[in-house]
C-alpha cells in the first residue's frame, strides 16, 4: 500500500484526503515512477471543484495532480529508453499526488543530472502548456507578443520560451513581480484600468500575438491590440474559439515532444521556473487554496518522496 491524496467528491479542499491506496504494476509501455515532488497547478482545483466533469459525478475516488518528478521503480514490456534508477519528469492523468505512479513512457522526459527532481516537476502541466500556446501563435524572431499574467505558472514559462526564439515581450503582471520579469527580459505592465494603452506603449505599436493565460473575457481587448481575433490565444475562453482564435485544450496534435523540449531549456539555462513553495503531501488542501487565490508567481509543489 502506498499514500496518496485523493477525493471521492467534488467540493472545497476539505474533500482531499490522505488515502491508502494500491501500488499499481506497469502494463505494456509503462513505467512505474517513484515520485518525489508532485506540481500543483490551477487544472487541480477545477477538477476537484468538478467544474471540467461536464456535469457527471466521480466514478470512483481521484489522485489529485497532474505532473511530477521522481525515480524510475520499474518498467513494464515492451519499454524501451527507461529503466529503473533513471530520474524522470512526467504527466499523469490518473493524479500524481501519490507515493508510486504508473505513466506511459512516452509521457516521461529524462531528466538530466543538472536538472533538479523540483525543476522537473515544475514543467509537465505549465511547461506543455506553453509549447503548444506558442506553438500555435505562429510567432517569430523579431516579432512581439502581450502576455496576459506573465508572472503566473504558464506566464512565467512561455515568456521565456519565447525571449529565447527572439520575440518581444510584454506581460501584464502584479507590480511586485515587475522586477522579477524585466530582469527575465519581459517589459512588464500593471494590470488594472487603462492597461491596453499602458501594452501599446510599452511595445511601441500592435502586437503580433496575444496570450489570455489567465482570467478570460479580453477578446475583444486583444482583438484591438493584434488587429484579429485570429492572433489570439487563450486557455480559459472558449470565446475567443468560437471568434477565430486558438483555445488551448492540451489535445492538439504535433506537440508530442513538448515535455522533452521544455526539460531540454531547463538543462540548457534557458528556462528557469521559480518555486514558490514545498508543502508536504498532507497539506495538498493548503497548496490548492494558495493555487485558487491565484497570486503565485512560478509553482507550488508537493513533497512526496523528497
Amino acid at each position: 500500500m502506498q499514500k496518496a491524496i485523493t477525493y471521492s467528491s467534488f467540493g472545497d479542499s476539505s474533500v482531499l484526503t490522505l488515502s491508502e491506496i494500491p501500488v499499481a504494476e506497469p502494463g505494456p509501455g509503462q513505467v512505474r515512477v517513484q515520485v518525489h515532488y508532485s506540481g500543483v497547478n490551477p487544472v487541480d482545483w477545477k477538477m476537484r471543484q468538478g467544474y471540467l466533469s461536464g456535469g457527471q459525478p466521480l466514478a470512483a475516488p481521484q489522485i489529485t495532480g497532474m505532473d511530477m518528478a521522481g525515480i524510475v521503480d520499474a518498467v513494464g514490456p515492451g519499454v524501451a529508453g527507461f529503466a529503473p534508477g533513471d530520474r524522470v519528469a512526467g504527466l499523469v492523468a490518473e493524479g500524481t499526488a501519490a507515493e508510486y505512479v504508473v505513466a506511459y513512457a512516452a509521457a516521461l522526459a529524462p531528466l538530466p543530472d543538472s536538472v533538479t527532481l523540483a525543476s522537473g516537476a515544475s514543467v509537465g502541466v505549465t511547461g506543455t502548456t506553453a509549447v503548444r500556446a506558442l506553438g500555435q501563435a505562429g510567432v517569430a524572431a523579431g516579432e512581439s507578443i502581450l502576455v496576459d499574467g506573465g508572472a503566473g505558472g504558464v506566464g512565467i514559462v512561455l515568456t521565456q520560451l519565447a525571449l529565447a526564439r527572439g520575440i518581444r515581450v510584454v506581460a501584464t503582471a502584479s507590480e511586485r513581480n515587475h522586477d522579477h520579469l524585466r530582469a527575465l527580459g519581459v517589459t512588464p505592465v500593471a494590470h488594472g484600468d487603462g492597461w491596453e494603452e499602458r501594452a501599446l506603449q510599452a511595445n511601441g505599436g500592435s502586437f503580433n500575438a496575444a496570450f489570455d493565460l489567465v482570467t478570460g473575457g479580453k477578446l475583444d481587448s486583444m482583438t484591438a491590440l493584434t488587429g484579429s481575433a485570429a492572433k489570439v490565444v487563450t486557455l480559459v475562453d472558449p470565446a475567443v474559439a468560437e471568434a477565430g482564435g486558438v483555445l488551448v485544450t492540451g489535445l492538439e496534435p504535433g506537440f508530442d515532444g513538448a515535455l522533452r523540449e521544455v526539460v531540454a531549456a531547463l538543462a540548457e539555462g534557458g528556462l528557469s521556473v521559480p518555486v514558490q513553495q514545498i508543502f508536504p503531501l498532507a497539506e495538498a488542501d493548503a497548496a490548492q487554496d494558495l493555487s485558487a487565490e491565484g497570486h503565485v508567481r512560478g509553482k507550488l509543489l508537493l513533497a512526496v518522496a523528497a
